[in-house]
């Protein structure tokens, strides 16, 4: 196993190696034959950028993260440029929950490719996650525009359809990612908010049961469901959804929350004195219901 200074030494190399474009060549220069001269310290057998990417390939199938790593790192002494040994590192960083280190990755290999499918995707997910939607839907626009076997990237683009309250093109992208991946739950969910958005209860209603199929705990579906039946005044079900994933009182609560926000504020009241009474000492989030549904009663009338 290799140690921590491994670790320590690809940092230094990502951040020496992968500045493509630095200001200051000369210091880069330095700092590149500083890392490397540590590297080979740490396994001076591995002397070719294949027969590191071997290793580093035996360690990524051993579970053994860390150790592909360090042997990534070592394939890009002898090519600094190789963007598949780069699409593993951002990999990598991406399985470790290291955001931050992948996106440097993936810009480092749009500087090699700008049409690079990993790493525009990669982007495209980082900002849609930070709300940068133009951004983020420029770097999905070129994924489907060079590859049409990217799901993420039109579900992707579906997210942002249904940001901007474009129903028909938000399904249209989700049935494309549908069509790459038939049993994905979160794509059947996603294709069936839209529908919601979209008015086509029926529609909506049918896809969120087909993900309970598959999965009769997830969550949104769940709350999708349960949205359209309390919509519809069945709150009897809706009750019985919510119970599969959460405590009777949180259930009443989330039911009266749900009646509060579509004007519907008798039963709002019945379903979160309902939660209080459930939990009365350690439910204070329908205290709080409470007191807000007061505020609107007094401003409606």
């Amino acid at each position: 196993m290799i140690n921590m200074l491994a670790v320590f030494c690809l940092a230094m190399l990502m951040l020496s190696a992968c500045d493509l474009h630095s200001t200051k060549p000369d210091a880069n220069k330095n700092s590149v034959q500083n890392s490397n001269d540590i590297l080979n310290l740490l396994d001076p057998d591995i002397t070719t950028e294949e027969g590191a990417y071997n290793k580093a390939e035996i360690a990524l199938n051993e579970g053994k993260s860390d150790d592909a790593l360090f042997y990534f790192a070592k394939a890009l002494q002898f090519n600094s440029k190789n963007i598949k040994v780069l699409e593993h590192i951002a990999a990598i960083h991406n399985n470790k929950k290291q955001t931050e280190s992948a996106v440097k990755i993936y810009q480092t290999i749009l500087e090699i490719d700008n049409n690079n499918l990993s790493a525009n995707e990669g982007l495209g997910l980082y900002f849609l996650g930070n709300g940068q939607i133009d951004k983020a839907k420029n770097h999905f626009d070129i994924v489907v525009k060079n590859s049409s076997d990217r799901w993420k990237s039109y579900n992707g683009l579906g997210v942002i359809a249904d940001l901007s309250r474009h129903s028909p093109e938000a399904i249209a992208q989700y049935q494309l990612a549908l069509a790459i991946q038939p049993s994905n739950p979160m794509l059947l969910n996603n294709l069936g908010y839209s529908y919601y958005l979209s008015g086509d209860e029926a529609k909506a209603r049918h896809l969120f049961n087909k993900v309970l199929s598959y999965n009769n705990l997830h969550e949104r579906a769940i709350h999708n469901l349960a949205l359209i039946e309390i919509k519809n005044g069945n709150f009897t079900n809706a009750v019985t959804l919510f119970n599969r994933i959460m405590p009777v009182a949180d259930t009443f609560n989330n039911i009266g929350y749900i009646c509060m926000m579509i004007g519907r504020y008798d039963i709002a009241e019945q379903y979160l004195l309902r939660a209080i009474d459930e939990s009365p000492v350690y439910f204070p989030k329908a205290q709080e219901n409470i007191k807000t549904l007061i505020m609107l009663k007094l401003g409606s009338s």
